[in-house]
């Protein structure tokens, strides 16, 4: 029998915006509507996502670029400090850098804890080529330590009332007695216990009850990727210390390669973004466990290109609902974090956030540049320079996989408290429309982002919803929209997008 000619049936379609986050594992012809195969400098909420907020300039003129950022905390006093160069400074205050408090050093990388004793509150910090040092929160001192040479010593971590130091270029650790910050070092050689051999690089504190009762543990971790965990008070006594396992997990990446996130730690590692409750029983790596697993393709070509460069370091910001790790993406000083909503799981790429390394202090968040401290989360521009936010949705079969669609139109449903100019392109059948973007430093785009496939519109009255209809002349099986921003004087939020379209019905 014979077919009748093509008509269209015009249909309309709501997505949310990509809430779902970055995903680069997973085939784009397979990507959930709520993911996005790029999603930068946006953070995706629960119910949306939005344009991250930018940073401040907060101490300038430092000598070079700070690769460490310590915080003492007292409980009635904190204080910041940044190590560059070959210094140290107290960068608490905001302003211009002052005298150093801690001079000719051998290089910036410290490891550092707070620790506290019946003689008070300290920091204590280590680089393995200096001497160690700590702050009482009015005077730094440099601590006697015995036994070892004290230069030696590249990590610390606090355990069970006592520190726990690692040594360089050796699979021995050592420890103080309880509630000390200097004194006779005990050391105790793992070799025996690693069956694949290297050096010690990291300690932490792991729980399984949520606190520091029974369960819990400390885990000593080498350059090959293997755990060993132990439980106890004292490692002179094996009545009271004793090995609970050794594990294998991916070879970390840098010295700062554990960090912790309520009871858990978490390890940054060749493999992904490993959380310790899901190593625990494996006995091996588990990379479709890591919590980085759905945008392992882009983490495995960080790790490749750049595991050797130092700034790889994890954080978490409690105040602003993530975690964060920081990647180097040149060996030149430019960095770009993946970050995760903590509620929901949701991963995003931040950019031009170009830090050495992070902190938390007083519940704000900061990070190291070249000469600068910087606060970050901070505002609605990169001290003075617009944010440039893109993201690129899954490709969507709206009206569903039995035909090709003729699409019409898209309206992105954006909010913001000021005006708003933002480029929005359309892209179908797995074709890629990304082109060179020029950004403006004011708070809208100067130009279209491709005047063949783009269209933009200026949008904003203070904080109201806006939906302005962009029309499209594209066939295709699927669609993905793409969405770009410039912005230094408002929030941005996405909220959804709706999309109008043809289905061809052979009758």
């Amino acid at each position: 029998m014979a077919r009748s000619p093509l008509s269209m049936t015009g249909q309309s379609n709501t997505v949310p915006a990509p809430i779902g986050g970055l995903n680069t594992r997973d085939s784009v012809d397979l990507l959930p509507e709520t993911d996005a195969i790029r999603l930068d400098n946006f953070f995706p909420a629960r119910s949306h996502v939005q344009v991250r907020n930018g940073y401040d300039d907060h101490v300038t003129g430092l000598p070079s670029t700070i690769q460490s950022l310590m915080v003492y905390n007292s409980g009635t006093a904190s204080t910041l400090f940044a190590a560059s160069g070959a210094n140290v400074y107290n960068v608490t205050s905001a302003g211009s850098v002052g005298a150093a408090v801690i001079t000719s050093l051998s290089n910036a990388k410290f490891q550092w804890v707070n620790t506290t004793t019946s003689g008070g509150s300290f920091l204590w910090i280590c680089n393995g080529q200096d001497a160690p040092r700590h702050w009482n929160g009015s005077a730094w001192a440099t601590p006697t330590l015995s036994s070892i040479t004290a230069a030696n010593v590249i990590n610390v971590e606090v355990y069970k009332e006592r520190l726990f130091l690692v040594l360089t270029d050796s699979l021995t650790y050592g420890y103080l007695p309880v509630n000390s910050i200097a004194g006779t070092v005990a050391s105790v050689n793992l070799g025996s216990i690693f069956s694949k051999g290297g050096k010690l690089m990291a300690i932490s504190t792991w729980t399984r009850d949520g606190g520091s009762g029974p369960d819990d543990n400390i885990l000593f971790y080498t350059d090959q990727g293997e755990i060993a965990m132990y439980s106890g008070t004292d490692p002179s006594d094996a009545s009271k210390w004793s090995l609970v396992g050794v594990y294998t997990v991916g070879r970390p990446i840098g010295r700062r390669c554990m960090f912790r996130a309520g009871s858990d730690c978490y390890l940054v590692t060749e493999n992904g973004l490993l959380p310790m409750t899901q190593v625990l029983g494996t006995g091996e790596s588990a990379p479709n466990r890591a919590l980085s697993d759905k945008i392992s393709n882009t983490y495995n070509d960080s790790v490749v290109s750049f595991r050797s460069t130092f700034g790889w370091e994890g954080i978490v910001y409690p105040k602003g609902g993530y975690a964060a790790v920081n990647v180097p993406s040149s060996t030149s000083g430019d960095f770009v974090q993946y970050v995760i909503n903590l509620d929901t799981g949701s991963w995003a790429r931040f950019t031009n956030q170009n830090s050495y390394c992070w902190a938390v202090y007083d519940s704000d968040l900061y990070f190291g540049g070249d000469t600068k401290v910087h606060k970050a989360d901070s505002g609605p521009d990169d001290a003075g320079a617009a944010i440039e936010a893109v993201a690129k949705t899954a490709f969507i079969y709206f009206g569903g996989r039995g035909g090709p669609k003729r699409y019409t139109a898209i309206r992105p449903v954006m909010a913001s408290d000021a005006d708003l100019e933002i480029s929005v392109g359309f892209d179908t059948d797995y074709r890629d429309g990304t082109t060179v973007f020029t950004p403006s430093t004011t708070s809208s785009i100067a130009s279209a982002w491709d005047t063949a496939t783009w269209d933009s519109a200026t949008w904003g009255s203070p904080i109201t919803t806006q939906q302005a209809w962009f029309s499209v002349a594209d066939i295709g099986w699927n669609a993905a929209i793409r969405v770009r921003t410039s912005t230094s004087q408002q929030s941005v939020r996405w909220l959804a997008t709706d999309v109008r379209y043809e289905v061809g019905v052979g009758l």
